[in-house]
């Protein structure tokens, strides 16, 4: 699954859940949440050390060398524009599986979590 896909699923549970649509007991959302911030962490983890891949060094002055390292921090950046697509959408997940359970305040604590991630990326563009 793509991230765009994934930030897709996770607004849909969370609009079924606003809608009464989708529900759970609190016990399973928090199980649930608990999953979500270990993902959410280790891709947080993975994106900062990601920050190397995209200082490249060590190719030739040559406009091959050039080139192969403009290639390579390209990539760097994708992959760690990737994760933080992927920690927007667990965060979205989570908010969904809060709502389920009328955990809305911190539903859209989660939320506003995803908002930031999403600025931060555009911000680094």
């Amino acid at each position: 699954m793509r991230p765009d896909e994934a930030r897709g699923a996770g607004a849909g549970v969370y609009d079924a859940a606003a809608a009464g649509e989708f529900g759970m007991p609190e016990g399973s959302a928090r199980r649930l949440e608990a999953a979500c911030d270990a993902l959410i962490e280790g891709l947080r983890q993975a994106r900062a050390a990601g920050v190397e891949l995209t200082e490249v060094s060590g190719f030739s002055e040559l406009p091959s060398g050039r080139s192969l390292a403009r290639g390579f921090e390209d990539k760097g950046a994708r992959y760690r524009e990737v994760l933080a697509g992927l920690q927007e959408a667990a965060l979205r997940l989570k908010a969904g599986y809060l709502a389920a359970a009328n955990l809305f305040d911190e539903a859209d604590a989660a939320n506003r979590a995803a908002l930031r991630i999403a600025a931060d990326e555009l911000d680094e563009l």
